[in-house]
């Protein structure tokens, strides 16, 4: 229930800042956009809105915000008029607007002392502590494949270059695939879901040596020539690997310092009030 009155709180104090005697920043010269119950709506107060969309989005954007800012008006217009500003409430709007300033100061500081580079040795580390939180079910492989089709010039040439014994003959085997565009998987580390590797070869074409012994498959079928080497295989069992899950890491390790510069600031302002002792507990 609280939550709800600090929200409804919330849209009133935006609903009055757009009100007819103008909001902080508004040009008294600049003409509304929408009148409703005696309050006025401004272009400048709702800049950004429809941003990054085509024009025919964006005016629908406006359009609908605008009738939403109407209807919210003639409500709070009736509620103005139909319900008594009580202390309980007045208590309510001073305690949200302690809130809202608090956070934008606390914003502020903390913005100033974020480090947001997160290095590759702290992704590692937070993911080898934490590795059980990212079994998703999902098994993943690391690997080279290409998928040309039977009858390709060069296909002899191609099998030769990708089974060579000093590794792929990367530059080669691009430019076959580029020039045949032919299926392929040449970045070794990459990591894609096993079961859409599978699905691009012919029905258990996979063995276990093929995915722990790192043995080249070379197998064809009536319409395609299909060369396969893995790298690395992780079960579904085992963790998904770091590439798939470090964006997600990083926004954790960033919560993490944020919450961490808060603690520490709250803590700065407690002890020098306490120091210079500008509070009492009775």
């Amino acid at each position: 229930m609280i939550k709800y009155v600090l929200c409804s709180i919330s849209c009133l104090l935006f609903l009055g800042s757009c009100g007819k005697g103008g909001a902080a920043g508004v040009d008294k010269d600049e003409q509304p956009l929408a009148q409703a119950a005696g309050q006025y709506l401004y272009p400048s107060t709702i800049e950004g809105i429809g941003a990054g969309m085509t024009k025919t989005d964006s005016l629908y954007q406006l359009k609908v915000y605008t009738e939403q800012w109407i209807r919210d008006q003639l409500m709070l217009n009736v509620a103005n008029n139909n319900v008594t500003m009580t202390a309980q409430i007045e208590r309510m709007v001073k305690a949200y607007e302690a809130t809202l300033i608090m956070n934008e100061y606390e914003e502020a500081l903390i913005n100033q002392r974020l480090n947001t580079e997160v290095t590759p040795q702290e992704l590692a580390d937070y993911y080898s502590n934490n590795k059980e939180q990212y079994q998703a079910g999902i098994s993943w492989v690391r690997c080279h494949f290409v998928k040309a089709k039977r009858g390709t010039p060069e296909l002899q040439d191609l099998k030769k270059w990708f089974k060579s014994e000093e590794g792929v003959n990367f530059e080669r085997v691009k430019l076959f695939c580029a020039k045949h565009k032919t299926v392929h998987i040449l970045n070794e580390d990459l990591w894609i879901e096993y079961d859409k590797l599978v699905e691009k070869l012919p029905k258990d074409a996979i063995a276990n040596r093929h995915r722990e012994k790192q043995s080249i498959l070379d197998r064809m079928d009536e319409n395609h020539q299909y060369l396969l080497q893995i790298f690395e295989y992780r079960d579904k069992e085992d963790a998904t690997p770091l590439p798939q899950v470090q964006d997600e890491i990083k926004r954790i390790i960033l919560h993490q310092r944020r919450n961490k510069i808060l603690q520490n600031l709250r803590k700065e302002v407690y002890e020098k009030a306490k120091k210079e002792g500008t509070f009492e507990i009775y």
